[in-house]
């Protein structure tokens, strides 16, 4: 008996069905090429700056942190990182035996080159700003400068950076430039009134200008700033200086350089003066 002739099915559903799981994929290399894409922006634009020496933002692992003596250290094997120490000094340490500060095992300093009147406004030179780059970079230290901040504009902020490169010009700074805003509590300020959003643009505008002129620019902040003021977010490509007195310091994002005490001694300077950790790459 002969079978039934049956007509052939369309092929309709099977191309369908081919064509939604193509969608379906096209779709899905859309979203990830997307997420790829954003996740690159936002390192692109997250990422610290390219610098001489290698700095980076770093999140401490605490257990690695060393604080038993006056000179704290860092050593991260898995990150390579390694501390160095260093001091920040100002007129208010009056004149230094910087060959002593040498010897006693300090490798840098950050000198405070000039600041805005917190009243008038007028920015003026620290009154021993050049004896000491000279008498630190004689001795054999790196040199890094800061600059006390009164901006109440990006256009302030940048004045602040040029008068500092000028006054710069010439000295042997190889560290950090520093732009350091923060509250002045001893008296009614000119910033007073300044907002988180302002002081952000303010530091933006400093270290761009820095940047441009060849400089490794950095921001100092403490954790009311950080948490209060700046938008760390918009300033995390940049080398962040954190003062924190504690000695379990954390800041999300991390920092490059740590200033953990304000009462240090150091043989070659009467009275006390800054500590600070700076976090280099450490040698391959």
């Amino acid at each position: 008996m002969s079978q039934p002739l049956y007509p052939r099915r369309p092929q309709r559903r099977k191309t369908q069905k081919t064509r939604r799981i193509a969608l379906l994929i096209l779709v899905l290399l859309i979203v990830i090429a997307a997420a790829v894409t954003a996740v690159l922006v936002y390192r692109a634009q997250h990422s610290i700056i390219k610098n001489d020496l290698g700095l980076r933002n770093v999140a401490l692992d605490q257990s690695l942190l060393e604080t038993g003596g006056t000179y704290y250290s860092y050593q991260s094997e898995s990150e390579k990182v390694v501390s160095s120490v260093g001091i920040d000094v100002s007129t208010y340490q009056g004149t230094i035996d910087w060959q002593a500060v040498k010897n006693a095992g300090v490798d840098y300093v950050i000198v405070r080159a000039a600041y805005r009147g917190y009243e008038t406004g007028r920015i003026v030179p620290d009154d021993l700003f050049a004896q000491n780059i000279e008498g630190a970079a004689a001795a054999g230290l790196h040199v890094g400068v800061y600059l006390f901040s009164q901006a109440l504009s990006e256009q302030e902020a940048v004045e602040e950076a040029d008068y500092l490169l000028e006054l710069i010009q010439g000295y042997p700074v190889d560290y950090p430039v520093v732009y350091d805003q923060e509250e002045y509590t001893a008296d009614q300020a000119r910033t007073d009134g300044l907002t988180g959003e302002q002081a952000t643009k303010n530091a933006l505008a400093f270290c761009e200008r820095i940047y441009d002129a060849g400089y490794i620019p950095m921001i100092y902040t403490n954790n009311d700033w950080a948490q209060n003021m700046y938008d760390m977010e918009q300033l995390d490509h940049y080398p962040i200086w954190y003062a924190d007195y504690t000695s379990s310091p954390d800041l999300s994002g991390g920092f490059a350089m740590w200033q953990y005490t304000d009462e240090g001694q150091v043989s070659g300077v009467q009275g006390p003066v800054d500590l600070n950790l700076l976090f280099l790459p450490a040698a391959s």
